[in-house]
């Protein structure tokens, strides 16, 4: 799913000419059999056999002089490159952004808004025939996803993990989409963002919709032998909290006779708040145990978590998995923690009654999400409250590049 760019809008692609090959640069892309304009963009001297070229030597003055040319906006705007460090330039400027090739596990940080392997792929992007990824989807959506003809996308990495006695093991991650956090500048206006957060106190449809089809859409890969989950800590179980795998139905992994079973028991509390990467690493260490009668030798294992942000958690509860025999282990997790943040100043929507700042809520009967303020159940107008696509497609607008008249101040003089 866009972040800031809507499919409807697109004018414009920024191919990096200094990271994607000739049959990128030079395809001719369409939208609704509609060509749309490409600007290949250099910091070298590479692409100037290109016509459309353009050499910059900064991302903001790039993006306010296209504007200006092109006559367009930054909601119309969509980035290319294989080059993630030139995507998270884009995404601080609130350019949609496509990454050509396997996103890498040092870069999760900073996630584009959907990652192909071919021209094709890109075709299927901008003509919304691929959705985005599939909790972010789900979450927006809930069950009523826009066409289901529609593709949605896993995003996925792998990394290697040292067992205590030496050993090298793989581990597959399968992540549904992006988290921004409590201090996060998006935090208000994110849909997945706010069901992971509901989830850690309530059954949320959108959560269940997500990992019963991304485990389906494994299962179709992988015999999967066994579906378990990270645990509550020991504290959590003495204060009876929430918990919130549990509350998962996943009805078509029953009809194919896949349930989730509990096959970690969690032995001492601990926090990863406000921890750097080693110390999260070092707290977790020793956490996790099997439960006593269960057999994994051989087998294997999908374990499913809501946020990843250094893996510590995840990485320590797949090791003892395979410590104790496990074939293979695979992650399926709802959200990565994104550390990219922006150059544009956020902009909420307004209350119109209240003027106070909308925000994202949910429908205690249905789990839909919408926009209000928090008084709007006070407002008698029914429209002060805002459909969550709608709001979405408003809020793209409302914080898009601004362009500013840049006055020498030489000239005064």
């Amino acid at each position: 799913m866009w972040k800031w760019t809507n499919p409807k809008d697109i004018q414009l692609l920024i191919l990096d000419g200094d990271s994607l090959e000739e049959d990128y640069l030079t395809y001719s892309y369409t939208i609704n059999d509609k060509k749309i304009k490409t600007i290949i963009v250099t910091k070298k001297s590479k692409a100037l056999v290109y016509e459309n070229f353009k050499k910059y030597y900064d991302t903001y003055n790039l993006i306010h002089e296209i504007i200006i040319k092109e006559n367009c906006e930054s909601y119309s705007i969509v980035s290319i490159s294989r080059d993630i460090l030139f995507l998270k330039s884009m995404m601080e400027y609130h350019i949609g952004t496509i990454l050509v090739g396997s996103l890498k596990y040092d870069f999760l940080k900073n996630i584009p808004d959907y990652d192909v392997f071919n021209v094709e792929d890109i075709v299927q992007v901008l003509n919304y025939k691929r959705t985005g990824y599939g909790a972010e989807i789900f979450a927006t959506y809930n069950d009523k996803n826009p066409d289901k003809n529609q593709k949605m996308s896993l995003l996925y990495c792998s990394e290697s993990i040292t067992l205590s006695d030496g050993r090298e093991q793989n581990v597959d991650l399968y992540f549904g989409g992006r988290y921004y956090a409590n201090k996060h500048m998006y935090i208000l206006n994110d849909p997945l963002s706010y069901v992971v957060k509901k989830f850690k106190s309530r059954y949320v449809k959108a959560v269940d919709l997500f990992f019963d089809s991304a485990c389906i859409h494994i299962a179709r890969k992988e015999k999967i032998d066994y579906l378990t989950y990270i645990p509550l800590k020991p504290k959590d179980i003495e204060e009876n909290k929430f918990d919130r795998f549990k509350s998962l139905k996943l009805p078509k992994l029953k009809k194919g006779n896949i349930r989730l079973d509990n096959l970690l028991k969690c032995t001492k509390d601990f926090s990863q708040k406000g921890n750097d990467l080693y110390v999260r690493r070092e707290v977790v260490k020793g956490t996790f145990q099997i439960i006593a009668n269960v057999d994994i030798e051989n087998k294997t294992i999908v374990i499913v978590d809501d946020v990843f942000s250094t893996g510590s958690t995840i990485f320590e509860a797949t090791k003892t998995l395979y410590e104790a025999g496990a074939k293979k282990v695979i992650a399926i997790i709802l959200s990565v923690n994104q550390l990219t943040e922006s150059s544009i100043e956020y902009k909420n929507l307004k209350c119109k009654v209240c003027g106070s700042n909308m925000k994202i809520r949910m429908k205690n009967n249905t789990g839909e999400l919408f926009f209000g303020c928090e008084n709007y159940m006070e407002h008698k107008d029914e429209k002060n409250t805002a459909k969550l696509v709608l709001g979405m497609d408003a809020l793209k607008k409302k914080n898009k590049f601004e362009i500013f008249e840049i006055i020498d101040l030489l000239d005064e003089f």
